[in-house]
């Protein structure tokens, strides 16, 4: 397979795959015939069109990215083919995702909080041991906070 492509007005690459494809026609007879489409052929009707050839993705760049980081791909007309560049940028993300999910053990914490308190009110015994999971959700509040901190630091570099 061979990629064919252009970057649009907004800087987006839009391409097709070409591979060598069945077509059915009619012939002068009206016999219903196949033909085979050849890259090839392809490739001059795109390129009249302005497509060029896309270079392939470089798989080495794309995983020798240091830890916390990712690699953004971006795309450019290199002339007689498209290229890309490789932009190595810090993955917030990753830890915007890590903080969603101790703000979501937080919030399962919070029945246990509630119960606790009901049962306080009550004069009943406490159904979870408050003291432990006092412990917990600050543990899961100091981690937000390391990130966070850890985020901005990253952000402004």
């Amino acid at each position: 397979m061979v990629e064919y492509g252009y970057i649009n007005e907004s800087g987006y690459l839009v391409s097709e795959f070409l591979k060598d494809y069945t077509s059915k026609y009619k012939d002068e007879n009206g016999d219903t015939k196949e033909r085979i489409i050849t890259i090839n052929e392809q490739i001059e009707a795109y390129s009249v069109n302005g497509f060029k050839p896309v270079d392939p993705i470089d798989e080495i760049k794309l995983s020798k990215c240091e830890e916390n980081y990712t690699i953004h791909l971006r795309p450019y007309d290199a002339g007689d083919h498209i290229a890309y560049e490789y932009h190595k940028l810090f993955d917030v993300q990753k830890f915007k995702n890590e903080i969603n999910d101790l703000k979501q053990k937080l919030s399962d914490n919070d029945y246990k909080v509630t119960k606790c308190m009901e049962a306080n009110l009550v004069g009943l015994p406490l159904p979870y041991d408050i003291q432990s999971v006092h412990s917990e959700n600050q543990s899961y509040r100091d981690r937000i906070n390391e990130i966070e901190e850890f985020i901005n630091l990253n952000i402004k570099q």
